[in-house]
């Protein structure tokens, strides 16, 4: 079997990270974590939104890159991670979190402005990137987080659809 890719997406604050290190734990994957890369795949930095402009063709390259430089494979969590082309990923893994009241105390934590926590409470009521991910045509395992993250159960999905790839 050649490398894996798991994409792993939802809103800011939904738990994507923390998915991320369980399954690189269980798996022996790499993780590529992209605040370390913004600048690298971006095309300037917006400050009006005080975030980065990303090129989506040199995030792919990146994407591309790090898999090779992988031993098994490699876990993506990102909010942008779904909009990665469907022959890339292998499993597509989308957090929502239906318990908005908690997800706007995270977004507060982290010291977000209101136009911006505003933007994700949008985002997660109408679940952009689960919208987005299936218009990338990739099948989402879902995990809404506010019920908890049950990571034994969650693993095991994970394996599933890995073990039903081909």
């Amino acid at each position: 079997m050649s490398k894996i890719l798991i994409a792993i997406t939802g809103s800011p604050g939904v738990g994507k990270s923390t998915l991320a290190k369980i399954l690189v734990q269980k798996l022996g994957f790499d993780r590529l974590d992209l605040h370390h890369h913004y600048k690298r795949i971006s095309t300037n930095y917006n400050r009006s939104k005080r975030s980065y402009d990303v090129d989506y063709q040199k995030f792919e390259k990146l994407v591309k890159e790090k898999l090779q430089e992988s031993k098994k494979g490699l876990v993506i969590d990102s909010h942008i991670s779904h909009l990665l082309p469907k022959r890339l990923v292998d499993v597509c893994i989308v957090l929502i979190h239906s318990n908005l009241k908690t997800l706007e105390k995270r977004l507060k934590a982290r010291k977000y402005s209101k136009k911006k926590i505003r933007e994700n409470l949008d985002a997660e009521i109408f679940q952009v990137c689960l919208m987005e991910a299936k218009e990338k045509g990739h099948r989402a395992l879902i995990f809404d987080t506010a019920k908890g993250m049950n990571k034994d159960q969650m693993v095991n999905e994970v394996y599933a659809a890995l073990g039903n790839l081909k």
